[in-house]
């Protein structure tokens, strides 16, 4: 069994889809049935529903007032109210309240309340427009009352909405206002606090430098002039100390440490030059810690709103590092300019080793030392001097190093520690008073909002809701006859068209080729087109092939008397295979016709042996002709195949040159099968015989092989004699009777082997031996020998024909054949001799046929 590929291009898909398609025409009949009973059903329940109508009203979100207190944008605070609105206009108070009002759906009210809510929300609607619109819809099957309802709903919104509005309004209002008294008596606790202070500390003041222990400004002008007017009105600061050696300690210690210091900043170059004066270090200094903080912050944001590893989160870190290189930096250089130097010491800085460290180090310790000793000794005013020297902090000697922690302790320890104190109390005042302030700025701009809203709320004036479109009487039912009908006709053409649908999808039936193709089986050989439906042929009597029986001679099949038993050789007549006298060659003009019991027959038919060419004398053939058919009125039995339609024509043609190539020059036995009965095969078969010998171009002998219903003779309008029979001569042959198989010529190049009635006379012959051996026989004289099988389906028959024969045609009717027969059909005959599917009756519109049991 051969497959055919799956593939198909775009236009073969399409044009299978619309055959498909085209199938619904066939259910015409239910679909018409359906639509009726849809559109009686459509129309009953327009007259008995009630008209239902509509009445909208639309109102407008709008925002007047821009108070900055809600970060949201209007689109947004639209997006938010619909579902808020719509949970207000559908709340059971409200509904309860306008039923009560109009009195509607008295029957649910009086059994409850809550039937009638549930039953009015079905009818009230509500939905966005646009971003800033909302319609609010009720439907009544009064006009007056939906007007009235849809109106009386959307006021009780409007009123609840800004009701609501001005409550949390106001509510708002009076919670920033204690918040912003609150926010102001911290402001005046925290300046109290911070004013006790400078009152009890009044070295301590506002503006830059403003803590005392802050190194002062250095004079800008020549040595030994007086100072700027500014720097004089600094609060007196503790003198440097006026002793010389402990000046000199001091200057070689600031530049012991300063040395120490370049080497632990990587950010100070040797030879840069630093700052003109402590106050631009200094202003360098909160520079780069404002950008430190500046860079934190940054940072902080970032990873706030990404992940470290994003690249922003990684510039932000890199930045941030910069930024402490440059605090660094800023700190060094203002230790050095407090150092009293000009510019970063170049040479051994940079090339500091361990061992290098060490001795500064123990120099640095040693220099403490000595600086400590010269202060004891000179009173506790110059421990100030020193701190002073070494960069402003107090103590720095004594805090830092081991050899500092081992130094003796002096009497200006209690001084540094009080110093430390004061300074960190100032610090936190005045954080604490910058916190109130910021936190009190920060409260007024919200009570500020606020009370502008609440004044909008009052007034009307910010954002509210507004009626853009009142409710207005509807003038065309929202829901009426008309439109139940058309609903109901919708969906009664959809469902009628979709059980067609599902009839055509679920049918199995085979169509045309496309089902053919589908199936996966069997390739089609040709598609016979539906014939135009003709009268049967005239019954026709056979001419025997023998000479003419005297009178008084038993009916036409007997023996006539004086002469051998027929089949033998008559008198006065040649030898038998010989050709008779007065007669041509078969095939030529009948001659010395005569006239028998009203019947034309002939004297001579060319009753010739049929033999083996160059075996012309053969004694004993194995095929004879009984006789022949003639008909002088028309054309005999080609009228069937000149009576077909071209197309049917070609597609016999087309099948008999496929025939050709599959026989190559050899005979070779065909047989004619189909699933069922009724599919046409048996017309096949005597169609397909006429074109195979057609113009003589092969010589060609039709069989009847189904025997339990022969229909051969009957459609080619054949009075066979009963010694003709296939059937009988096949059991006079298992009887031991040794005669040659006759046929009956009805052309030069066509001859029938059939049964003389529509029964059988003898249907098991088809089982037996004698049936494979007579084929054998007769493709040894025809070139090719066509079978009318039987069924495949049902009985056994086919198969034993199958086995007889040299190929198998499978027959299956469009419109009739089932795709499921046709399958099991070719699993019952296997695939090693099924040559093709022919498609019989092929239709352009398919059409149900129904299955008869007259003819096959």
């Amino acid at each position: 069994m051969s497959s055919l590929s799956t593939e198909s291009t775009p236009r073969e898909r399409l044009d299978r889809a619309i055959s498909v398609l085209g199938r619904v025409r066939m259910y015409w009949r239910g679909v018409a049935a359906m639509i009726a009973v849809g559109l009686s059903i459509s129309l009953a329940l327009a007259l008995a529903t009630k008209r239902v109508w509509r009445s909208e009203a639309t109102i407008l979100y709008r925002e007047t007032i821009q108070t900055g207190r809600d970060p949201q944008s209007s689109t947004a605070r639209a997006a938010r109210l619909g579902p808020k609105l719509k949970d207000t206009l559908t709340a059971r108070g409200t509904l309860a309240g306008v039923i009560e009002a109009f009195g509607l759906y008295p029957e649910k009210t009086a059994r409850s309340m809550v039937e009638a809510v549930e039953e009015m929300k079905n009818h009230v609607g509500f939905r966005a427009q646009s971003s800033d619109t909302y319609v609010i819809s009720f439907t009544h099957d009064d006009p007056r009352v939906a007007q009235q309802v849809a109106a009386r709903l959307t006021q009780i919104l409007l009123d609840d909405y800004r009701r609501d509005s001005l409550g949390t309004a106001t509510m708002t209002r009076d919670f920033l206002r204690r918040e912003l008294a609150e926010a102001s008596a911290k402001v005046e606790e925290a300046s109290r606090a911070l004013a006790t202070f400078l009152a009890r500390n009044p070295q301590f003041q506002w503006g830059l430098n403003d803590s005392p222990y802050a190194p002062a400004p250095q004079p800008l002008g020549p040595p030994g002039a007086p100072a700027p007017a500014a720097a004089r009105a600094v609060p007196a600061r503790p003198a440097r100390p006026a002793d010389p050696q402990l000046a000199a300690l001091e200057r070689q210690l600031a530049r012991v440490e300063a040395l120490l210091g370049v080497a632990r900043s990587p950010a100070a170059a040797p030879g840069q030059p630093l700052p003109p004066s402590v106050v631009e270090a200094q202003r360098a200094r909160d520079a780069a810690a404002a950008a430190l903080a500046s860079a934190e912050a940054a940072l902080a944001e970032k990873l706030a709103t990404v992940t470290p590893i994003h690249p922003d989160a990684i510039v932000a870190k890199r930045r941030l590092e910069a930024a402490r290189s440059q605090l660094a930096a800023a700190e060094s250089a203002l230790g050095l300019v407090r150092a009293g130097l000009t510019e970063v010491p170049s040479g051994e800085a940079r090339a500091l080793t361990p061992s290098r460290r060490a001795a500064l180090a123990a120099e640095r310790s040693a220099l403490l030392r000595q600086i400590a000793g010269l202060r004891a000794r000179g009173g506790s005013g110059r421990a100030a001097a020193v701190g002073e020297a070494r960069g402003g902090e107090p103590g720095r000697a004594l805090s830092t190093g081991g050899e500092a922690r081992r130094a003796p302790a002096g009497p200006d320890e209690g001084a540094e520690e009080r110093v430390i104190e004061l300074e960190t109390e100032w610090h936190r005042l005045r954080l604490d008073l910058e916190r109130a302030r910021e936190y009190l700025k920060t409260v007024q701009a919200n009570e500020r909002a606020a009370d502008l809203s609440a004044d909008a709320a009052e007034n009307k004036s910010e954002t509210e809701l507004d009626v853009l479109d009142p409710a207005y009487l509807p003038s065309r039912p929202d829901r009426g006859r008309g439109r139940v009908f058309f609903a109901g006709a919708a969906v009664t053409f959809f469902f009628a068209l979709g059980v067609a649908g599902a009839r055509v999808l679920l049918n199995d039936t085979v169509y045309d080729g496309g089902d053919i193709h589908a199936l996966g089986g069997p390739a089609l050989l040709a598609a016979m087109p539906e014939l135009p439906a003709s009268p049967p042929l005239r019954e026709r009597a056979i001419v025997p092939a023998y000479s003419v029986e005297p009178a008084g001679a038993p009916e036409y099949g007997g023996e006539p008397a004086g002469v051998p038993e027929y089949g033998g050789e008559p008198a006065g007549t040649p030898e038998y295979g010989g050709e008779l006298t007065g007669a041509p060659e078969y095939g030529g003009e009948l001659t010395d016709a005569l006239e028998y019991g009203g019947k034309r027959s002939l004297a001579c038919v060319g009753a010739r042996h049929l033999a083996y060419p160059g075996s012309a004398g053969f004694r004993e053939p194995e095929v004879e002709i009984l006789g022949a058919d003639v008909d002088p009125e028309g054309c005999g039995v080609f009228e069937l195949l000149r009576s077909a339609p071209a197309p049917a024509l070609a597609a016999l043609r087309v099948l008999r040159h496929r025939l050709d190539q599959r026989r190559g020059g050899e005979p070779l036995a065909v047989a004619v099968v189909s699933p069922g009965r009724a599919e046409g095969k048996t017309a096949l078969a005597v169609r397909l015989a006429m074109t195979l010998a057609e113009a003589e171009r092969a010589r060609v002998l039709l069989v009847e092989g189904h025997l339990a219903r022969p229909r051969v003779a009957a459609i080619l309008g054949l009075r066979l004699p009963p010694h003709a029979s296939f059937s009988e001569q096949l059991r006079r042959r298992m009887a031991g009777e040794a005669r040659p198989l006759g046929v009956i010529a009805v052309s030069p190049s066509l001859s029938v082997l059939a049964e003389p009635s529509l029964e059988a006379s003898y249907p098991a012959a088809l089982h037996s031996v004698h049936f494979e051996a007579a084929l054998r026989t007769l493709r040894r004289y025809y070139d090719y020998v066509v079978l009318d099988g039987p069924p495949v389906l049902g009985s056994g028959d086919a198969n034993v024909i199958e086995d007889a024969s040299d190929g198998i045609l499978l027959v299956a009717r469009a419109s009739l054949t089932r795709a499921s027969s046709l399958t099991r059909a070719a699993e019952q005959l296997g695939d090693r001799r099924i040559l093709g599917v022919i498609l019989n009756d092929v239709t352009p519109r398919p059409v149900a046929r129904k299955r008869i049991e007259i003819g096959s």
